[in-house]
């Protein structure tokens, strides 16, 4: 192998390694964005509650006014019914394809369930 071959593997292999780190901190920022998705929000005085279940988290974030408001509301989360909303409506797989009603079917299911839970709990504690 001459010298300009292995000069070639050499930078070749540099090359595919620095893409290989490049890569990796990529990675690493996309996790640490998961993991603080709204650090701009946050540094502006916003609130957050982070919630989950076995195969999902969800974050709620909400301003300062919304956090005003609220100050003396009976729910941490200010709004609720239009965070609800927000994640309940336009959440229908192909809802395109569907009709208004079979769509708002499917919400009214989603919100019955709910309320089923919640009484369900409920009757836990009584």
């Amino acid at each position: 192998m001459n010298s300009n071959s292995q000069r070639h593997q050499t930078t070749q292999h540099q090359m595919d390694r620095w893409v290989e780190e490049q890569l990796f901190e990529e990675d690493v920022r996309a996790m640490v964005q998961w993991l603080r998705p709204h650090r701009y929000e946050r540094m502006l005085g916003w609130k957050e509650m982070r919630s989950g279940g076995a195969k999902f988290r969800v974050t709620v974030s909400w301003d300062p006014d919304s956090e005003n408001q609220n100050r003396f509301g009976k729910l941490n989360v200010p709004h609720m019914a239009d965070v609800l909303e927000a994640i309940l409506i336009g959440s229908a797989r192909n809802q395109d394809d569907l009709g208004a009603a079979e769509e708002f079917e499917l919400y009214r299911k989603v919100a019955a369930e709910l309320l089923r839970r919640i009484d369900e709990m409920q009757a836990c504690y009584e």
